[in-house]
């Protein structure tokens, strides 16, 4: 058995990408155990394939945390909880990857980098800049994170298990993507590491690792002896591409680098094209047409009825005030009980609630605007500027669900 092992995670439908994933760390890595977990459930449709499925003995009241953690949420609280997995089953050496990253090039460097440090990170990106020229603003990136975790290696040693259980703790009820508690998922508590283990953690600046979106401006991509290599545009050395991750990108449109950047595309950054063909040739190959339509299964009771993000966050702060060892997604537990009771249950399991966000076509929000701005303006020439601003901050206080908890009170 390998000392080394690599890992994602992933729902169903993002398998397309961690099958590409798979197939292309043991093209460069053959001696390397990789591991697919599966955030999901194994329904029928998946059920040959070789990928690790959420269990008890690894990871206690994990539907507690697939209830009240969306599908992102939820495949990132579960890291630390696969890291110790695959360290109490001996393997040494451990590197996480995202499953829309492609590997190019051989990882031996980043294994070795643990022989010194017990913690690999990546900044989002290298170089100081006085007039900033990324694609994701400096704002959003203080916001998620310094580093970014679709990337991450990891020493089974005394300090490697210091941060696991650190880190599982945290993700357990600290994993939401909430800018009111500052948190981005499981990325934003990263931060703390280099200041608790100065000497333990390398933070790598190789430039040919964990490129994308947020750091293109700063590299550019050539072909030599039908390898890839990345140039540093600050420093002008060239150095292997290791694995470009595919954050934000469809397979369907190879336009379009990162679908939350679309400006940003192959006409800003056109070196990098021919990696996107390959890598879109090969997802396709994979049925993304087939796995990217599958439903998410912690989006329903087991009765059908649509888990709304209301649902969740009641359900975060029901579980801070009560025991809740029960299944939350049978309809006979307590919790349902009172949803429905309070009338807060859907039955239109139709609605895509896949990201917790409702997409209604018919919403024409120019028109809404209009009637909200002169409602406003009438509040304030009857009721005064001072009442509105008060109004404004309780608004904004009530825009948070788990301020509704009041649905849920008897």
């Amino acid at each position: 058995m390998s000392t080394k092992s690599i890992f994602t995670i992933c729902a169903k439908n993002y398998l397309a990408q961690a099958l590409t994933l798979k197939a292309s760390v043991l093209k460069h890595n053959p001696d390397v155990e990789i591991f697919i977990f599966l955030a999901d459930e194994k329904s029928d449709e998946i059920s040959d394939l070789n990928i690790v499925t959420l269990d008890d003995s690894w990871i206690q009241d994990w539907r507690n945390m697939a209830f009240k953690y969306n599908v992102i949420e939820f495949s990132t609280s579960i890291k630390p909880f696969c890291f110790n997995k695959l360290f109490n089953e001996g393997y040494e050496k451990i590197i996480y990857l995202d499953p829309d990253i492609f590997v190019t090039d051989s990882l031996s460097s980043i294994f070795d980098s643990l022989d010194k440090h017990s913690m690999v990170i990546t900044p989002h990106y290298n170089h100081i800049e006085k007039k900033y020229t990324g694609a994701v603003t400096e704002e959003e990136l203080l916001f998620v994170g310094i580093y970014n975790l679709g990337f991450g290696a990891l020493k089974n040693n005394h300090i490697g298990r210091q941060i696991v259980d650190w880190w599982q703790n945290r993700l357990f009820d600290k994993c939401f993507a909430d800018k009111e508690d500052a948190l981005h998922v499981d990325q934003r508590w990263i931060d703390f590491l280099p200041g608790f283990f100065p000497n333990d953690i390398l933070i790598s600046h190789h430039p040919g690792i964990n490129i994308a979106i947020w750091n293109l401006h700063e590299r550019e991509l050539k072909i030599e002896n039908n390898n890839y290599i990345i140039e540093d545009l600050r420093t002008k050395e060239l150095y292997p591409l290791l694995f470009f991750h595919f954050s934000g990108f469809d397979p369907y449109n190879r336009i379009v680098i990162n679908r939350r950047h679309p400006k940003f595309n192959i006409d800003v950054f056109p070196s990098f094209i021919p990696i996107i063909n390959s890598y879109s040739d090969l997802v396709n190959g994979n049925n993304y047409d087939f796995f990217s339509k599958l439903k998410y299964s912690f989006n329903n009771f087991d009765n059908g009825d649509v888990v709304i993000p209301l649902h969740r966050r009641l359900f975060r702060v029901y579980i801070e005030n009560n025991v809740a060892d029960f299944n939350p997604f049978v309809t006979e537990n307590l919790f349902y009980q009172i949803l429905k009771t309070k009338k807060l249950v859907l039955k239109n399991n139709k609605a895509d609630y896949n990201l917790g966000i409702v997409k209604d076509k018919k919403v024409n929000v120019s028109v809404i605007d209009k009637i909200f701005n002169g409602l406003v303006k009438i509040f304030i020439f009857i009721f005064g500027i001072e009442r509105y601003f008060f109004i404004i901050k309780y608004v904004r206080m009530k825009t948070r669900l788990e301020s509704h908890d009041f649905l849920i009170n008897k």
